[in-house]
C-alpha cells in the first residue's frame, strides 16, 4: 500500500500458477482490487510493457525501492476492469450470448453480473443474456457451473470450449471406468 501511495518501484517475488518457481520482477503498483475472496495487485510490468494483475497470495516477497515512477494520469482502476468478467484481461472483444433454462433463471436475474449485460426474457421462462467482454476465461468457468441449464449461443469458440470440457467431464464418469 505504501508503494501504491508513494508511487515507488517495487520488486516482487511472484509465483504464477503456471510457473514452478517464483520469479523476481520490478513493478509499478497502481492499485489493489478484491475479487472472489482474493486480493490482487494491479501494476505496470516494464518487462511486459503492460498493466498486469498479480494475486497477492502468490507474492512471496516484496521490497519497496526509493525510486519513483509516474502513474499515468488517465489510469482509472474501475475503468481498467470494465470489460472484464472478473480480473482477467484481454485485448479482444467478445460478445457472449447464453440461454439460461428456467431452473436457474431466478439466480441469474438476481443481479447484474456485468455492466454490459442485456437480458431477454423467453416465452418458455428461460432467459437469453448477452455480455461484451475482452476475455472469456472467467465467464467460461462461471457458465460451466450451471451445467446443462446454460447453453452458449455465441461465440462459436466458447461453445466449442464448453463442449470439449463437457465431453472430458463425461469421460471421467463413464460406467466401468476405474476409480482412484
Amino acid at each position: 500500500m505504501i508503494a501504491i501511495e508513494e508511487e515507488k518501484i517495487t520488486s516482487i517475488s511472484y509465483q504464477s500458477q503456471s510457473m514452478t518457481e517464483p520469479a523476481t520482477r520490478d513493478v509499478h503498483p497502481y492499485g489493489m482490487t478484491y475479487h472472489k475472496g482474493s486480493l490482487y495487485l494491479v501494476a505496470f510490468a516494464p518487462d511486459h510493457d503492460a498493466v498486469r494483475i498479480y494475486k497477492v497470495d502468490r507474492i512471496a516477497d516484496a521490497a519497496v525501492s526509493d525510486f519513483p515512477f509516474q502513474r499515468p494520469e488517465d489510469f482509472d482502476l474501475a475503468r481498467h476492469f470494465e470489460r472484464s468478467f472478473g480480473v482477467f484481461q484481454g485485448d479482444g472483444e467478445a460478445t457472449i450470448r447464453v440461454r439460461f433454462l428456467p431452473p436457474v433463471v431466478r439466480y441469474v436475474q438476481e443481479k447484474t453480473w456485468h455492466s454490459s449485460q442485456v437480458v431477454e426474457t423467453q416465452r418458455d421462462g428461460g432467459l437469453v443474456v448477452e455480455w461484451r467482454l475482452s476475455h472469456t476465461e472467467e465467464i467460461k468457468h462461471w457458465l460451466l457451473s450451471f451445467g446443462a441449464n446454460a447453453q452458449i449461443l455465441a461465440p462459436e469458440e466458447l461453445r466449442r470450449q464448453i463442449a470439449d470440457e463437457a465431453r472430458a467431464i463425461s469421460a471421467l464418469y463413464e460406467i466401468g471406468r476405474a476409480h482412484v
